[in-house]
């Protein structure tokens, strides 16, 4: 009886490891995520108002309005030289008009990890529930990935514009339009 119950294993293990694999053709990849022209330029913008909204909140929110004249250093590196002059009204409304020259200013977060060098305007009104902000830039430079779940390159020098209105950014890098 043992002997038989020892055939009866053992002819089943065999059986079920010859019809359980699978030949390299029957096996299909899955395609790996990747990040089109649109999702570069939506992530390329997102870091650029991430940064903005980063070095706000650590240098220049809680500080008196008036006109600004400072270098901080990027949120991972590098330097930015900021100028022009910002308010807030009683009613607690942020107005600015600043100019943010950032060299090898680097920034990442899960959707992009980039260094930007060049002069961007940043220009418009904000509150507790409320944006409506323009960065606008004649020649940006831009280098790095992005892409969540995506490491795709990015390098690039040319205008940008993005209108950030709650809930809404949109506007061109390198002349091609993106909204999100």
């Amino acid at each position: 009886m043992k002997k038989y119950f020892s055939l009866l294993i053992i002819s089943s293990l065999l059986s079920f490891s010859l019809f359980s694999c699978t030949s390299e053709s029957d096996i299909t990849e899955t395609p790996q995520p990747t990040c089109d022209q649109n999702c570069q330029d939506e992530n390329l913008a997102y870091g650029i108002v991430d940064v903005f909204v980063f070095i706000w909140n650590q240098d220049i929110a809680g500080q008196p309005a008036g006109n600004k004249d400072l270098i901080v250093a990027g949120p991972q590196g590098g330097s930015i030289h900021i100028t022009g002059t910002t308010e807030v009204a009683t009613n607690g409304i942020n107005t600015l008009h600043l100019v943010f020259q950032m060299i090898n200013c680097k920034g990442f977060k899960e959707q992009y990890n980039l260094i930007f060098n060049g002069t961007i305007n940043i220009d418009g009104t904000f509150s507790s529930t409320y944006i409506a902000r323009s960065y606008s830039s004649a020649q940006f430079s831009y280098a790095g990935t992005v892409g969540k779940d995506v490491n795709q390159t990015v390098n690039g020098n040319c205008p940008i514009v993005i209108n950030e209105t709650m809930p809404t950014v949109a506007g061109s890098i390198c002349g091609r339009t993106f909204s999100y």
